[in-house]
């Protein structure tokens, strides 16, 4: 196993995330280049004494947003250079940068977590397998433009199953926007199938009638685009350091 730059200590809180942040720090030091397989999962556990599940978490994280790939049988290997990825984010619309992208996701969380929360109580069963079925649209799409225009209906739609007219109405005031952060993160590889996931979570919880677990799976779902636009802006900004060797 090549030595590996002293690691920070890692918190009991957001264990993935901070191992995200830690290797993807370490790309852009070029610690690994491109192409290199990264060490196995067991000696990066013990690296950052973290569990497996925590590993993975953070390992999938960085497979969204282009940094590694995981490879079935192979193990993981650090990507192509993410300045493709984020320059499509960063170009065009109204997200141009860290302050907007910020704020867009704080109004995200407080207004469609309650939204999700509120149609966990009062969605219909009609209006839950119309749910449903925009979920199962979303799994077997293969057409670009449908799946971003299905992963905006299914934000609406739980906005106006919630029936606030009030919330619902906020949440319409920013389309132009959601629609934008929509298109802006099907740019990521791993969008589609982990879209797809995460709202089936959010379908799950609002089924079960339970308002907590649909608000923690939508905000979740939200702080993903975010988690992966620092991702790509701490290893597409940071400068590479210069390496004996390369």
């Amino acid at each position: 196993m090549k030595a590996m730059e002293p690691v920070k200590p890692i918190f009991r809180a957001g264990l993935s995330e901070q191992v995200a942040d830690q290797i993807a720090d370490m790309i852009a030091a070029r610690h690994w280049k491109p192409g290199e397989k990264l060490p196995s999962e067991a000696e990066l556990c013990k690296v950052f004494g973290v569990s497996r599940p925590s590993l993975r978490e953070a390992l999938k994280s960085l497979a969204f947003v282009g940094l590694v790939e995981m490879r079935t049988g192979q193990g993981t290997f650090v990507a192509a250079g993410p300045g493709k990825f984020l320059d499509r984010l960063c170009t065009h619309g109204l997200l141009t940068n860290d302050e907007s992208v910020e704020d867009l996701t704080a109004a995200r969380l407080a207004l469609e977590g309650e939204l999700a929360a509120l149609c966990a109580q009062r969605a219909s069963r009609e209006q839950l397998q119309s749910l449903e079925t925009l979920v199962e649209r979303i799994r077997v799409c293969t057409d670009r433009e449908t799946f971003l225009q299905l992963d905006l209906d299914f934000h609406l739609a739980i906005a106006a199953y919630a029936r606030s007219q009030i919330l619902a109405r906020l949440l319409r005031a920013i389309r132009g926007l959601l629609q934008e952060v929509i298109r802006k993160s099907a740019q990521l590889p791993g969008d589609q199938v982990l879209t797809y996931e995460q709202h089936l979570r959010i379908l799950r919880a609002l089924k079960e009638g339970n308002s907590r677990d649909a608000r923690k799976a939508m905000r979740k779902h939200i702080r993903t685009f975010q988690r992966g636009y620092r991702l790509l802006a701490k290893v597409s900004r940071k400068p590479a350091p210069e390496r004996s060797g390369d």
